[in-house]
């Protein structure tokens, strides 16, 4: 585990996986920015986490990276054992991490279908129950989720199966949780660049533009903005929602 200290500090932590690039490395910003200290999760690119913790100090925040196998039940304990005791207790916790993949059933490969449910379920289950014997009274839980849960297309079955499944643990945890004053939440985006869907070719990406009034895609800030009201005391009354932040793409 690597951290950098600033002088300015706070009382609350937040936990955030896939916290190195797209659209996590944007949620770690904007979280430091409202005062959290943020654990910054990876899983292989050291260096893209290491250059969130610094630009994180170099704002006047504090961070740490740490990196453990989202799918492994023991580094996630110990992931969330380092948190707790680097910082004293966990406040937030947004499970973002995840894979993309997928294409037409018919032509799914068994492999990859069991590396989607692998990360994207069974490595935000964990995520999720450790989050639940971890965070404090009165703490956020925050799955990023994807429009693509509520409304799968062509080619997406597989994966918007591992988002929806995901979705619906959450309803069930916000219940589980409510008495100790914990909201529960995911946010549902659209299609987003720099992110998983940077790799999609023009024409893709052109679809997806044009299913938005806004005629673009979104950008990390679109969705970190979302999560930061998730985590914030504003949102003490919003809980078991999947919160759509899709530029209007899903109406």
């Amino acid at each position: 585990m690597n951290s950098k200290r600033s002088a300015k500090s706070n009382d609350r932590t937040a936990l955030v996986t896939g916290g190195s690039g797209g659209i996590g490395s944007e949620i770690c910003r904007r979280l430091a920015g409202n005062g959290y200290r943020v654990v910054v999760h990876y899983g292989n690119d050291r260096d893209s986490a290491e250059r969130v913790v610094q630009e994180i100090a170099d704002s006047g925040g504090l961070a740490i990276a740490y990196s453990a196998d989202i799918t492994d039940e023991v580094a996630i304990e110990k992931m969330f054992e380092s948190a707790c005791s680097e910082f004293g207790g966990l406040d937030a916790v947004v499970a973002n991490a995840g894979v993309g993949g997928g294409g037409p059933i018919a032509q799914v490969e068994l492999d990859d279908f069991k590396t989607l449910v692998s990360v994207n379920l069974v490595g935000a289950f964990l995520t999720l129950r450790e989050s639940a014997r971890r965070l404090s009274d009165g703490g956020r839980l925050i799955f990023v989720s994807s429009q693509l849960a509520e409304r799968p297309r062509v080619g997406t079955g597989a994966y918007s199966a591992t988002k929806a499944g995901v979705d619906a643990m959450l309803v069930s945890m916000s219940h589980e949780l409510g008495a100790r004053g914990i909201t529960v939440n995911s946010v549902r985006p659209g299609a987003t660049e720099p992110g998983m869907f940077a790799a999609s070719d023009e024409a893709r990406k052109e679809f997806f533009r044009d299913l938005s009034p806004f005629k673009r895609l979104g950008h990390p800030s679109d969705i970190a903005a979302v999560v930061s009201f998730l985590a914030s005391d504003d949102a003490a009354w919003v809980t078991g929602q999947h919160i759509r932040a899709d530029g209007g793409a899903s109406n």
